[in-house]
């Protein structure tokens, strides 16, 4: 079965096909400055079974343990260094429309009386998609801080978020935590935009899991 080019554009558009990923990422620190997170520090990843799918907190849970292994950081202690919160969600989505340009090639043809030439244009297709905006928020706190008050005052909160076609939040969180974890602790000052290719190596280990 032949697939039109047109057709298949249309269909990843709308299923969110994406060879990477733009993710904001927004870092603050409690003092306006980067944090001096030591090499070996120890983090406790905390999660919530209070939540409507506590299997994929979990999930997410252990991606980040994950990640930060890979970083060189310890893992649970009875007294870490670090506690590290998160939250996750994707919108209910909204409905954009476009326009796909569709480029009609010239021709040349010859007749009895003259060659003639029909030049190349450009038509527009409108097209009409659903974005969702899906987000994600990491929360640092001092170990001997949070042992004292499970209220205590982040350290850094970081904010990232990406809109796309793709509603499966399960995939997606992959590429939001490798864009977070570029910034871990980091005051960035601004939303900076992270592209995160799905080719990543870190988004395909994170994939496995």
């Amino acid at each position: 079965m032949r697939v039109c080019p047109l057709s298949l554009l249309i269909m990843c558009l709308g299923l969110g096909c994406a060879a990477s990923y733009n993710v904001g990422v927004n870092g603050y620190s409690s003092t306006g400055q980067s944090l001096p997170i030591g090499e070996g520090s120890s983090f406790a990843v905390i999660t919530d079974r209070d939540v409507p799918n506590p299997i994929l907190q979990k999930e997410i849970g252990a991606k980040i343990r994950k990640i930060l292994t890979d970083m060189g950081y310890s893992g649970e202690t009875d007294r870490p260094d670090y506690y590290l919160l998160f939250d996750y969600g994707i919108d209910s989505g909204r409905s954009v429309t476009d326009a796909i340009p569709i480029h009609r090639p010239g021709y040349y043809r010859e007749d009895r009386f003259s060659p003639f030439h029909g030049h190349s244009y450009i038509t527009y297709i409108p097209h009409t998609s659903v974005v969702y905006t899906r987000w994600l928020v990491l929360k640092l706190i001092e170990g001997k801080a949070y042992d004292e008050s499970q209220e205590a005052e982040p350290l850094w909160i970081c904010e990232v978020a990406s809109a796309g076609g793709s509603s499966d939040l399960r995939e997606v969180v992959n590429y939001l935590l490798v864009a977070a974890f570029e910034h871990l602790g980091q005051d960035t000052g601004r939303q900076i935009v992270e592209v995160v290719f799905r080719s990543d190596e870190r988004v395909r280990a994170l994939a496995e899991r």
